[in-house]
């Protein structure tokens, strides 16, 4: 039976799967495709072989930059999205948002600031900036004020991209002692996501600032049936039975409490020493 010689097809077809990509464009491709299967990693590799083909490609330059935002990578981020020069508006404002994220991450407030005003000035309707410089005054800079302000001008300009923002504008008039602006938001909140314990916690604390002591403590009892370690959750509903002056059931709060926290339940027990 006569053999036969495999190894030399091989050789002549391995080049086309090994290097099925060989030109910046190819490479490129390879890469938007290899993004959309959010494979974030082996689709960097892609546009940087797409640089290394043609070392002014400046798609190449974005797609790789946001690649390393979705992989934390934000240094290497900044690097590359500074060596992409648009022309189109659409485009700068994409390289403004992502700069903008990458710097907010890294905790560079200023950076992060002109980055996303550098897309206000463009569009000033623009949901991402401005949910982005929300997060900048809110996260870092610790502003509450331009915070509020920005996170509500995005919900204006963009609420469907805004809902995840609902909390931390709740959060926000809780602090400013805004609570019937609080409950409304925090209503939103919950609707967005009725199984995130946090935002029970925020409501409940609003409703017990508002003396609407029994609306509080139906959601705070939801914040501890979805946490059992809810320490905010025990806390508030300790508060809101020490405003309506009942001990057995402020004592059982702090029980719990300091099985979970015992700085908190000191806490509570200090307001309970003092009721009559």
């Amino acid at each position: 039976m006569k053999r036969k010689l495999l190894f030399p097809f091989l050789l002549f077809i391995s080049p086309f799967i090994v290097f099925s990509q060989s030109t910046a464009k190819e490479w490129y491709a390879k890469g938007i495709e290899l993004k959309g299967k959010k494979d974030y990693e082996e689709a960097l590799a892609a546009f940087k072989s797409a640089i290394s083909k043609k070392a002014d490609y400046t798609e190449a330059y974005y797609e790789a930059g946001w690649c390393c935002n979705e992989l934390e990578n934000y240094e290497n981020a900044v690097d590359l999205l500074k060596k992409y020069i648009p022309s189109a508006e659409k485009s700068k404002i994409n390289k403004f948002n992502e700069l903008g994220f990458s710097y907010y991450k890294l905790e560079k407030a200023t950076e992060a600031i002109i980055e996303y005003q550098n897309t206000i000035a463009l569009s000033p309707k623009d949901g991402i900036a401005l949910r982005g410089l929300g997060n900048v005054y809110y996260e870092i800079e610790e502003d509450y004020d331009n915070a509020i302000e920005y996170f509500e001008k995005a919900i204006k300009a963009d609420e469907e991209d805004s809902k995840p923002i609902y909390y931390k504008l709740g959060w926000l008039y809780n602090d400013k002692e805004r609570y019937d602006d609080a409950v409304k938001i925090l209503l939103k909140a919950i609707e967005y996501d009725s199984e995130d314990s946090g935002y029970r916690e925020e409501l409940g604390y609003a409703y017990y600032q508002k003396e609407e002591y029994e609306f509080a403590l139906t959601q705070l009892n939801k914040a501890i049936t979805l946490d059992d370690a809810s320490k905010l959750g025990y806390y508030y509903k300790g508060l809101c039975f020490v405003a309506t002056n009942r001990k057995g059931e402020a004592m059982s709060m702090y029980y719990k409490l300091k099985e979970i926290d015992s700085d908190t339940a000191a806490e509570l027990m200090a307001k309970i020493d003092k009721m009559k």
